[in-house]
Parts: C-alpha cells; sequence; structure tokens
C-alpha cells in the first residue's frame, strides 16, 4: 500500500475487510508522504483495522526509521502506545507465525 494514494484508505479498507494484512512499507521516503501515510493508517485504525497493519522501510539501515522517525508522527496524531504495540509487535508475530496445516487422511485402497 506503500504508493497508492488513497487519503480516505477505501481501497485498503477493502483489501483487510476481506481478512489480509495491508502493509505500509517505505515508510520515511518521501513518496508518498509521512503525512498521507499518518492519515491512511488512522483511516485503518478507526475503521477497526488495527489488527491487520503492518509497518515498515526498505531502506538499508531503515529499520530505525519506523520507530524512530514514523512512530512518533502516529503518536503526535493521536495513536496510542497499545495500538502501537499490536502494529509493531503483535500483527508482525501473528504475519510470520508458522502454523502447519494439517494433512488430510491419505485415501485407503
Amino acid at each position: 500500500m506503500d504508493s497508492l494514494d488513497d487519503p480516505t484508505a477505501e481501497i485498503i479498507k477493502q483489501i483487510a475487510k476481506r481478512g489480509a494484512f495491508v502493509g505500509f512499507d517505505r515508510v520515511t521516503s518521501p513518496r508518498p508522504s509521512d503525512d498521507q501515510r499518518v492519515t491512511e493508517v488512522l483511516a485503518l485504525v478507526e475503521a477497526g483495522y488495527t489488527d491487520k497493519l503492518l509497518l515498515s522501510s526498505d531502506k538499508r539501515r531503515g529499520f530505525v526509521a519506523t520507530p524512530s522517525v514514523f512512530v512518533p508522527k502516529l503518536r503526535a496524531a493521536g495513536v496510542n502506545d497499545d495500538v502501537l504495540h499490536t502494529i509493531l509487535v503483535d500483527n508482525p508475530r501473528r504475519f510470520l507465525a508458522v502454523v502447519p496445516k494439517t494433512r488430510r487422511k491419505e485415501r485407503q485402497v
């Protein structure tokens, strides 16, 4: 969702509504602006899709950009620590969890 120009997050909400995680990659890069990303993240949080949000940075050494630059912008916009914990800790944990599928019983001949 990092390059999508969707200030009301309607397209992103439709994706989340179907149960998919939605990721904002390249936070702190100039296009689109962080202000636009903050607006979209807020729209998703307000719509009840906090548990579907992922944030990341594509830059080398950019892993610190998300918590040190982008997260303070979310806090300034009113996102509380519980919501941030869900986005930054709980969601990646669930997204990256490996849950093996159960095997079907093999057909007996």
